[in-house]
């Protein structure tokens, strides 16, 4: 394996990849009780046109297909628990479904060998029927269902629905109703078949365990799957106007109060991988600047009742998207909606305060250093990274490179404020 020291860290990670294609990274952490592993695949639910492997075509599967694969890979032949198998061991079992990846994840004390040779078998085997994909459709409709009955929920997807015209982005993770009653036994075959490769897939293990002996354990088990490398999955280019497909957007529910969601659709990424943190680390502390808990302002929309503890903010950018939100209850829909179009419009490329720049930007590195005491946070984001092409101990220096003029020039670029989205949910009448 090879062995790379981060000195401003004081970490080593040890990776390789093996001639399956799979890529193992592990970060001992002596003196820790946890060990946390996951097991990705670079498939999400923006992933529904791709190039199968082998094939020279696109196909396209139903909306929702990732986030359904996650939930069949608990099940297999023997029809064992593996909930219960894995807290037998120590260890506690879980996966996730993103826009971009699925993740599957154990944190054990104990019986680490066993418990990392469980879940690479569970995700190595897959075991899906026509009756257990019948059952899963219903139990996946009920959970979309409740979904659609959480008021944060349903604005968010009114608002990204109305902000884009084809892009997945605007369909939710578990797809809908009608998209997930699509899905079939051979779908999921083929998605797994195609995605679930070792070459499109990272093995990450941090805690305090000896990394050649985990790179023993797996590499022995990897051997025996018959398995070659594969190339770059091919997907399909995603085609989407810059203009939003709809400027408003509002319906009723039963509410404590009213609430307001402003969306701004911004530009993909055109830049390098390191740019592509930096841009994101910059729009973040550009709305931290100007709408954080700290500000003025914000605590005037306080005090004047404008906004309650729902208020938040967040920018998301990756390579075929991006696209900021403001949202919060409130009485006063009208009002702070041109207060906070003021505010952005006063500062965007135009924030002075260096002072507070500098104390916000501290923050945001000691909470990064913090957060490197958690082996779920250090597996979960190293994952995510290195997908995008960015080592995670590379961060300090990226924030570093971060100035007040590159935050100014990072907002003018990416927040555009004639392509906005006023999404409302309305009080329900009795």
């Amino acid at each position: 394996m090879q062995r790379t020291y981060y000195e401003q860290m004081d970490e080593y990670v040890y990776d390789t990849q093996l001639d399956n294609g799979l890529n193992l990274f592990v970060i001992p952490k002596p003196g820790f009780q946890k060990t946390f592993v996951t097991y990705t695949t670079e498939f999400g639910s923006l992933d529904s046109r791709f190039k199968p492997i082998g094939r020279d075509e696109f196909v396209t599967v139903p909306d929702g297909v990732a986030h359904f694969l996650e939930h069949k890979m608990f099940d297999n032949e023997e029809d064992e628990d593996l909930f219960t198998a894995f807290a037998e061991d120590n260890a506690q079992v879980n996966a996730f479904t993103s826009y971009d990846r699925t993740s599957y994840l154990f944190s054990a004390t104990s019986n680490i060998d066993r418990n990392i040779l469980r879940l690479l078998k569970m995700v190595e085997t897959p075991h899906f029927t026509e009756a257990s994909v019948e059952k899963e459709k219903g139990i996946i409709a009920e959970e979309i269902k409740m979904y659609l009955e959480q008021p944060s929920y349903k604005l968010m997807f009114n608002t990204l629905n109305a902000m884009y015209e084809k892009h997945p982005i605007k369909v939710d993770i578990a797809g809908t109703v009608d998209s997930i009653y699509q899905i079939t036994k051979d779908d999921l075959y083929l998605c797994y078949e195609t995605f679930y490769h070792p070459s499109n897939m990272v093995l990450f293990v941090v805690g305090d365990v000896d990394p050649e002996h985990i790179y023993d354990v797996v590499s022995t088990h990897e051997s025996k799957r018959n398995k070659t490398a594969q190339p770059h999955i091919v997907r399909d280019v995603i085609e989407e106007p810059e203009k939003v497909k709809q400027s408003e957007v509002k319906e009723s529910m039963k509410l404590y109060a009213p609430r307001l969601m402003l969306g701004f659709k911004g530009l993909p990424l055109n830049e390098s991988s390191k740019d592509y943190m930096k841009r994101d680390l910059e729009m973040t502390l550009f709305f931290e600047l100007i709408f954080g808990e700290e500000t003025d302002f914000y605590q005037s929309l306080l005090s004047e009742s404008l906004i309650d503890e729902s208020f938040g903010y967040q920018f998301l950018l990756e390579d075929t998207y991006s696209f900021s939100i403001i949202t919060s209850a409130t009485e006063a829909p009208d009002e702070l909606k041109q207060r906070l179009l003021n505010q952005m419009k006063r500062y965007q490329g135009q924030i002075t305060d260096q002072e507070a720049f500098e104390l916000l930007k501290k923050q945001f590195i000691g909470e990064f250093i913090s957060g490197l005491n958690s082996p779920e946070y250090i597996a979960n984001q190293y994952t995510k990274l290195h997908f995008e092409g960015i080592s995670l101990f590379d961060m300090l220096n990226i924030m570093e490179e971060i100035t007040l003029d590159s935050v100014n020039r990072t907002s003018l670029q990416y927040l555009n404020l004639e392509q906005s989205v006023d999404s409302r949910l309305e009080m329900k009448s009795k």
